[in-house]
């Protein structure tokens, strides 16, 4: 039996040692006819709150995910819920194109939401059932790893299972003994887009002063025209944990430079204390 029944998966409940953890949730709305800074792209707006995605899904569709985490102060009840954080953090925050659209969704309402969860996987060992997707494994979604995490399960699986691999289903013994095989093979991908989508929603949501220095370091980075690898690594095209290394701590680097510049000589001792805490 093959479970993929998503995040909030009853069977993983049921059978599994393990539970997801959420710290924070997307709350979705639809927007009519938004005028985007550059149309057909994704767009993610930070600031000091975490990271806001708009992304286009049809010709007069647009969908914006706000990320809002528990306890979010500007979200409290005192501070009218979910809908005041909008309207007093999100909108304002906008790109003006937007912000007309934005406010015509906000007034009519049906927000809907999901927890952003992270759950690590665990090998299969119940005989006779196997989880995939979500209800498997799960990462924060900033990134939309889920689904390429998910195409490469399938392939790992339709050659792991295959008749010439396993000719009888029925043999519970082999088949677990591929679904070992699945885990550790899984791994070169899984743990190179879980480690990106966990550190970059961190460092996007950064509200600790050293994680926005490694902020300003990621986005001078980009701008330097080092975007190959990290696309290539969040795509699922690159899977080698060496190459998510290498650029993890060229961003470190190049953070702790430009932060080592731009400060006074004379405040040199407490830059070189700051450089150290990053």
């Amino acid at each position: 039996t093959v479970v993929a029944d998503g995040y909030a998966s009853t069977f993983r409940k049921e059978y599994l040692p393990i539970q997801p953890v959420a710290k924070s949730k997307f709350w979705g709305l639809e927007l009519i006819d938004a005028k985007l800074p550059i149309p057909g792209h994704g767009h993610v707006v930070l600031g000091d709150f975490p990271p806001i995605l708009i992304y286009q899904i049809g010709e007069h569709e647009t969908r914006i995910l706000i990320d809002i985490p528990d306890n979010l102060p500007s979200a409290s009840v005192a501070n009218g819920g979910v809908k005041g954080h909008m309207r007093n953090v999100v909108l304002p925050s906008l790109p003006e194109c937007i912000r007309p659209s934005f406010e015509a969704a906000l007034e009519k309402g049906g927000f809907r939401s999901m927890p952003n969860s992270f759950l690590r996987p665990v090998t299969n060992r119940i005989p006779g059932l196997m989880f995939l997707g979500d209800s498997l494994n799960m990462r924060h979604p900033l990134t939309g790893g889920g689904m390429t995490v998910a195409f490469n399960d399938v392939v790992l699986l339709r050659n792991l299972l295959s008749p010439e691999a396993v000719p009888d289903l029925s043999d519970t013994k082999l088949v677990l003994k591929q679904l070992s095989k699945f885990h550790w093979q899984r791994k070169s991908l899984i743990s190179v887009i879980n480690i990106l989508a966990q550190s970059l929603y961190s460092i996007f949501a950064a509200g600790d002063p050293n994680l926005k220095v490694l902020l300003r370091g990621c986005f001078r980075y980009f701008q330097l025209g080092l975007i190959d690898g990290p696309i290539g690594l969040l795509s699922g095209i690159i899977r080698s944990p060496l190459v998510l290394l290498r650029h993890f701590y060229s961003v470190a680097f190049l953070a702790i430079w430009l932060h080592l510049t731009s400060k006074p000589i004379y405040l040199l001792p407490l830059t070189l204390f700051e450089c150290i805490i990053v």
